[in-house]
């Protein structure tokens, strides 16, 4: 993911465009490391999101980024405090580096006004959003860094800001072709390597599509390479330069067959001729269509790896309970014998010498009638053993009985957590995860939070997934067990179409048939194609659907949510994909 000081500043000439002279009319912290801005500007508002989340660093414009409802946390309100109601007076890009730098003029405490600056550096898991007053005295910041944690530089209230050290990289725009030619001789690495070793912002990607540009072997070593290579290196490095300054972006985004993004840059490079591109009209866009859903899963998937580990846990230790009730059940497998060996005592008590360890006598309770070997302890009677054995027998035949209820409620209790570990991947949003634990808590795999929080009742639904097909008629799929069973059970009419995965753990889904007395061919694909894809058969092709009437599925009495029987049935098979979902949601 190339996002250097070329996309960067590709960005900012947005920014600029939309945001200098705007003021901040509301500041949120909708997670822990990402803020949403709030500008007024030209009669509009817009939402700049900022984040320093370690995977997933960067800033641009977007529409999907929702207000944060909870008490903010205290960064948030030091903002709030110190920039609320500022205005944007300029967005600037130091030494091309991925750092930017918003200057904010806004009324201080003593209501006199003062200038200061809201600094993003974009530095994988080295970012950070930090906030300093004109002359440079940091005033917070949302990582606190001190030397404990990094012997580079302290990013702490109250001391002076200082940039990131940039390996005595130059910078590009400030260059010339006698700088440029010395700073690749003076590398023995690889043309290209040295490109972006030498300058700030040049990511490897536009360093590659420099050197083929130029047509140089861009794995030659840049101490050895002649004029000739290093002046045709230079004219395809300035070219891009030219552009740069110029402000002449596209953005592309780059995709594989499937669709799903590989890389963007700022402009087209032929280094990507191969895949398919996708132009567009703004950066912002392309960066919140690239990175937005990563982001949501990676976000998603913190908060939920306690859950993760949960039900890992239980499903562990279930399957150790599963394995014992069979081991159980292969001992019980012995009882019949043990009926056997009482009777054949019983019957033949008066031919059993005292004090003996065994008895031997026809089995006349299997043909044809052989000789069996009774074992005895020599202390008791013959009727004292077949006792024991009656005992044993009785003993036998309920442990078989327990076993296989326990079996049954094992196989149901794994099922169900298959079912939960599912839901995890198809998690959105805070109210998502939310409804989760509430459903773990009713089902007694997970304890209240001592800390209190927002609570949500079951019974309160979020939205189902919506979808609709090619022909228009609407499709529900269920995020979670509870939406599964309140889907199937009360929003779906007797003759709307049901559909699941085969043998399998998935969502339910329903596709609303209204008046029609059957679903049309195409629908009815795009509807397996939902319910394999938000199931177990995910990544994997010619997934089995079964699908029915909504009628002809009852819920079982006492079952776990989500866990149904269905009848009168017929089976597909599809092959789901991301882009075909993505289709049908946009719909």
């Amino acid at each position: 993911m190339a996002l250097d000081g070329i996309v960067l500043a590709s960005l900012l000439h947005e920014l600029r465009t939309a945001l200098v002279g705007g003021r901040i009319d509301k500041i949120y912290q909708i997670e822990k490391e990402d803020l949403l801005v709030a500008v007024r500007n030209n009669s509009s508002t817009y939402k700049l999101l900022l984040t320093a989340n370690s995977n997933y660093p960067r800033l641009h414009l977007t529409e999907l980024a929702k207000n944060a409802a909870t008490e903010p946390p205290m960064f948030c309100m030091m903002l709030r405090k110190h920039i609320g109601g500022g205005k944007i007076l300029a967005i600037t890009q130091p030494h091309f580096e991925r750092i930017v730098e918003l200057d904010i003029e806004a009324t201080n405490e003593m209501g006199d006004k003062e200038v200061k600056k809201l600094i993003i550096e974009i530095m994988g898991r080295h970012s950070n959003i930090i906030l300093t007053r004109e002359e440079g005295t940091i005033i917070d910041s949302i990582k606190h860094i001190s030397f404990d944690t990094s012997s580079v530089r302290e990013v702490l209230p109250g001391r002076c800001y200082v940039y990131p050290p940039n390996q005595n990289k130059l910078n590009p725009l400030a260059t010339t072709k006698e700088a440029f030619i010395e700073a690749l001789k003076s590398k023995a690495v690889p043309l290209f390597k040295g490109l972006y070793l030498s300058y700030s912002g040049l990511s490897p990607a536009i360093a590659h599509e420099i050197c083929l540009d130029a047509g140089c072997n861009e794995d030659e070593l840049g101490e050895t390479a002649d004029a000739h290579t290093l002046s045709m290196l230079y004219k395809s490095f300035e070219q891009v330069l030219v552009h740069t300054q110029k402000n002449q972006f596209v953005p592309v985004l780059y995709c594989h067959e499937d669709e799903l993004p590989f890389d963007f840059y700022a402009f087209e490079l032929s280094l990507y001729s191969a895949y398919h591109q996708r132009i567009f009209p703004s950066m912002s866009k392309l960066l919140e269509h690239f990175y937005f859903e990563k982001s949501t899963r990676f976000n998603v998937s913190q908060k939920t790896g306690d859950i993760k580990k949960l039900v890992h846990t239980f499903i562990d230790r279930s399957v150790r309970k599963k394995q014992i009730q069979e081991k159980a059940l292969e001992e019980c497998k012995q009882k019949e014998l043990y009926k056997i060996y009482g009777e054949l005592l019983t019957a033949y008590s008066h031919q059993v010498p005292e004090k003996v360890t065994c008895f031997t006598t026809i089995n006349y309770y299997q043909e044809p009638y052989e000789d069996i070997t009774i074992p005895l302890d020599e202390k008791l009677t013959a009727i004292q053993n077949a006792q024991r054995y009656f005992k044993l027998y009785s003993k036998a035949k309920r442990t078989q009985v327990a076993a296989s209820e326990q079996l049954i409620q094992i196989e149901e209790d794994l099922k169900y957590l298959d079912s939960v570990l599912l839901s995890l991947d198809f998690l959105e949003t805070k109210e998502d995860i939310l409804q989760l634990r509430e459903e773990l808590f009713t089902m007694g795999y997970i304890k209240k939070r001592k800390n209190g929080g927002k609570k949500m009742s079951v019974k309160k639904q979020l939205p189902y997934l919506q979808f609709t097909s090619s022909t228009g008629l609407p499709i529900y799929v269920g995020k979670n067990n509870f939406q599964n069973d309140q889907l199937t059970m009360k929003f779906a009419k007797n003759n709307d179409l049901w559909l699941h995965i085969k043998d399998g753990p998935g969502s339910h889904v329903i596709v609303r048939l209204e008046h029609l007395e059957e679903i049309d061919e195409t629908s009815l694909l795009e509807a397996a194609t939902l319910a394999a894809y938000y199931s177990s058969g995910k990544l994997s092709s010619h997934v089995p659907i079964d699908y029915t009437l909504k009628k002809y599925v009852k819920k079982v009495p006492n079952a776990k949510p989500g866990m149904v029987i269905y009848t009168n049935f017929k089976t597909l098979f599809v092959t789901p994909t991301e882009q075909a979902v993505k289709k049908l949601l946009s719909h």
